[in-house]
């Protein structure tokens, strides 16, 4: 019996728009009915890790995602990123949860394969 990844069409509403900032990048990352939920800023030490910090409100469930993509897209790019994460539909089930975590990390990752970073 083979896993079948979660489906929902409300995964299809994610969106993630890029801004630079000098040599910094944010990300806003967003579903549903937009907002600003968690926060994390993300920059990879000497040691070549990522650092992570995040800041989230209260009653918002972003802060997972926000932490993962920050540190996912400051390690590919090499430079502080900043995301922005506002997700909200009403009543998601669980597999439309899943589902749009996992269409944020697509995104994310899509993007971040096309990325020619200037000076990098």
């Amino acid at each position: 019996m083979s896993a079948q990844k979660p489906s929902s069409k409300r995964s299809e509403t994610i969106e993630i728009k890029i801004s630079a900032m000098g040599q910094d990048i944010v990300f806003l990352v967003t579903g549903g009915e937009a907002h600003i939920g968690a926060v994390a800023i993300a920059y990879v030490s000497d040691e070549k890790y990522a650092i992570v910090k995040v800041l989230s409100l209260p009653g918002h469930r972003e802060a997972e995602l926000a932490a993962e993509l920050a540190e996912t897209a400051s390690l590919a790019i090499g430079h502080t990123v900043a995301v922005l994460v506002g997700i909200h539909l009403d009543s998601p089930t669980r597999g439309d949860i899943e589902a749009i975590v996992e269409e944020a990390r697509r995104k994310m990752r899509q993007l971040l394969n096309c990325w020619e970073f200037v000076g990098n």
